[in-house]
């Protein structure tokens, strides 16, 4: 591997690192609850301690291969432009769903500015992710590809207007599908982004399993765990946020002017 390449990997692993601990440090009084209430779950045994272990096992998988893959193609402008962009999406989309109460942290904070940070490292994890993935999307038959991009397409704009069905008179809920619409139907190349759908997709599903089963965050229509509402909570959550993170993904090609469509 060049000194180059290898120096940028290691900058881009300390840059994840550092900004991971100056959210724990910045939030150290969410921490050190956390902490708490972990070590009383564990103590409890039982299966209280089996959830709790499911769940830490689950948060260190997504912390460790948060820090593995953003190494990889490194790009300091372009990841750069990528982070910001994923930071605005981000406040935006958080600010839209704990404000009209489609969603709601344990903190009730509208929204929570400590999740902010994890759209822009999660926006850099699902693009790294599909490029893995980018050579077998190659390889599918190009009509297939536009079946199977046209198909996730219609899924995601379905799940996000049916979940948002009781603020659809809300402008801002009009403009947040305007959003995932044009995220989805503008710039389409299926070879770049399909990949990127099935990698949103099953990134954030795990992060979203995470957060509802741990309760850091609850969708309007989640009733207990196992429940249809939490499968259709943790549904919209990976749909809607993929489709965000892949139109930070669009507009950061676009601004550079990089990237051709197929």
């Amino acid at each position: 591997m060049p000194v180059g390449v290898k120096a940028r990997r290691w900058v881009a692993f300390g840059a994840a690192a550092a900004l991971m601990l100056a959210v724990t440090l910045w939030r150290q009084d969410l921490f050190l609850e956390a902490a708490r209430v972990t070590w009383k779950q564990f103590q409890a045994g039982g299966s209280a301690r089996n959830k709790l272990l499911v769940e830490v096992a689950l948060f260190a998988g997504i912390m460790l291969y948060t820090l593995r893959v953003i190494p990889d193609r490194a790009d300091f402008k372009r990841d750069g432009l990528r982070v910001a962009l994923a930071l605005a999406a981000g406040w935006a989309a958080e600010a839209w769903g704990t404000r009209l109460g489609l969603w709601s942290y344990y903190t009730r904070e509208t929204p929570p500015l400590w999740i902010v940070p994890a759209w822009g490292l999660g926006t850099l994890v699902v693009e790294r992710t599909g490029a893995r993935w980018s050579g077998a999307a190659a390889r599918i038959p190009a009509g297939r590809r536009r079946l199977l991009y046209g198909a996730a397409a219609a899924l995601i704009l379905g799940v996000v207007a049916a979940f948002s069905w009781p603020t659809l008179a809300e402008p801002a809920t009009v403009a947040m599908l305007a959003a995932v619409a044009a995220a989805l139907l503008v710039g389409v190349d299926t070879a770049r982004d399909l990949p990127v759908l099935a990698a949103g997709f099953l990134c954030v599903l795990f992060a979203d399993t995470w957060g509802t089963t741990n309760n850091c965050w609850r969708y309007w229509l989640q009733h207990g765990y196992g429940s249809l509402g939490l499968a259709g909570g943790v549904l919209f959550g990976a749909t809607y946020d993929t489709a965000l993170v892949l139109g930070c993904l669009k507009a950061t090609e676009g601004l550079l002017g990089v990237g051709q469509r197929s």
